[in-house]
């Protein structure tokens, strides 16, 4: 849920701006919003664009755990863009965090009733994909792989790979192991530098006692500024098991160093393995 544009008035309108305001000095520069949104009907796409902007400030709040402020930007999207079915979306979320069940279904619902007659795939996707989560986190496992399935299906749907790492960790909370690492390593073959699938691709190989294939996948991660101290302690374990000494204390030094007040940072030092 996602990245902020403006858009530039019309060459057009400009030109005529400029034309009318010949001999009078800042005439047209002063001249009401309201009155202009009052005589003319604005253009579609730059009303979408301005609930864009509201709908990325709700997205970055949502992000931060500010649900409040965040379902107080949705809404201001909304009254620019009553027809916006992500803001809809990002609704859901709020309510479904707050534990607002009910309100978080009718707002999927309504969601997906304006991303069904909008012709944009894409959002349509978008919407889908938030919706299987919802349905996951209520234990409706066989609804939310529909909707997967269907995001998925979307034409010109640039966000598969994440909605691949989502099926997979619902996949994995219904107990489908199996179906859950296919769902990750189809998502690490689209976007092989996300974080959370390779760690949780390692983790299954981890806990399916493969150590030499947990840390071939993690190895990468754990190289790279995007590791965690969850990731360095899974290379700790993952080399200890490996009688890999120098490993252990490259990564160990490592998660000392990086994360030194973490849990994990705490259980190395107890060396509670």
């Amino acid at each position: 849920m996602s990245p902020l544009r403006g858009r530039l008035p019309r060459v057009g309108w400009v030109w005529a701006c400029l034309a009318l305001c010949l001999g009078v000095l800042w005439g047209c520069a002063s001249s009401d919003a309201s009155r202009l949104d009052a005589l003319t009907t604005p253009e579609p796409d730059a009303l979408r664009e301005r609930a864009m902007r509201r709908l990325s400030l709700a997205t970055a709040y949502f992000e931060q755990g500010q649900n409040e402020v965040a379902q107080q930007e949705v809404r201001a999207a909304l009254q620019i863009d009553p027809q916006f079915a992500e803001a809809y979306s990002l609704l859901g979320l709020i309510h479904q965090r707050g534990n607002a069940t009910p309100l978080a279904e009718q707002s999927f619902v309504q969601a997906l009733r304006l991303a069904s007659v909008g012709g944009r795939p894409a959002e349509l996707a978008a919407v889908q994909h938030n919706h299987a989560w919802f349905l996951c986190q209520q234990d409706r496992f066989d609804e939310a792989q529909a909707q997967f399935n269907l995001a998925l299906s979307q034409p010109l749907y640039r966000q598969q790979a994440k909605t691949w790492m989502v099926q997979g960790l619902c996949q994995q909370r219904a107990g489908r192991v199996s179906q859950a690492r296919v769902s990750w390593q189809t998502s690490l073959q689209l976007e092989p530098g996300n974080p959370i699938t390779r760690y949780q691709l390692s983790l299954l190989d981890w806990q399916n006692a493969n150590p030499a294939q947990a840390q071939a996948t993690l190895t990468p991660l754990n190289a790279s500024p995007q590791a965690t101290a969850a990731s360095l302690w899974l290379g700790i374990q993952l080399a200890r098991a490996l009688a890999q000494a120098q490993e252990q204390q490259a990564l160990s030094l490592l998660l000392a160093q990086r994360f030194p007040h973490s849990d994990e940072a705490q259980a190395l030092t107890r060396q509670k393995f």
